[in-house]
């Protein structure tokens, strides 16, 4: 049998049924935005339906466009993209973070999303407190790594979860400052420096 390329499953708006979709010919490996767009949808299909496949047939629907049309924007073979402003919508909708993802890291940055902090006086307490436990479990995983050959490895990186630990670290402090910007705006306050206390 002959490589007909990717499969695409589509649910029926109607009945809800689905039924298999064949692309004319194999596509080129995505690249670029063609990728993004993929991954974008990919996240959508996961996220709705449990199934990555069955993104093109929901975001189509959000678009309010035919499914055929969006493959056609997954499609590198196919002349022009998808705006700015649509993948903006989809990211919003749904909450995926392929698109900004991709631009952070072409402006050499590192997209990392944020969980919504927690409310009440004890946010405080609860965010310092992820902020400390963050930063050790950095500190352990370096210190673990060095201390045999004063080298950190590839394989220590994966094993001890090296860049979940940092990029969870990140988040919290990120998250911290979000309140802080929060308040600021609120109150109409001014920064005021912090400074130690005299003993």
């Amino acid at each position: 049998m002959a490589d007909v390329g990717t499969v695409y499953p589509r649910r029926d708006a109607v009945t809800g049924n689905v039924s298999v979709v064949f692309p004319m010919k194999p596509m080129k490996r995505r690249q670029g935005p063609h990728e993004v767009l993929a991954r974008l949808v990919a996240q959508v299909g996961e996220r709705e339906a449990g199934d990555e496949r069955l993104g093109v047939p929901e975001v189509a629907a959000f678009l309010g466009i035919a499914p055929g049309t969006l493959y056609k924007h997954l499609d590198p073979d196919q002349a022009g993209d998808i705006s700015y402003t649509r993948t903006r919508q989809i990211t919003e909708r749904y909450g995926v973070g392929a698109a900004a993802e991709d631009l952070a890291q072409a402006a050499g940055g590192v997209f990392v999303k944020l969980e919504q902090g927690p409310a009440g006086e004890g946010r405080w307490y609860r965010t310092l407190r992820e902020i400390v436990d963050g930063l050790n479990t950095v500190v352990c995983d370096l210190t673990t790594a060095l201390e045999d050959d004063g080298d950190v490895e590839r394989d220590e990186v994966v094993a001890l979860r090296m860049r979940e630990h940092v990029a969870r670290a990140v988040t919290d402090l990120i998250a911290h400052d979000l309140q802080l910007k929060q308040i600021l705006d609120e109150d109409g306050a001014s920064v005021v420096p912090m400074r130690r206390a005299v003993s």
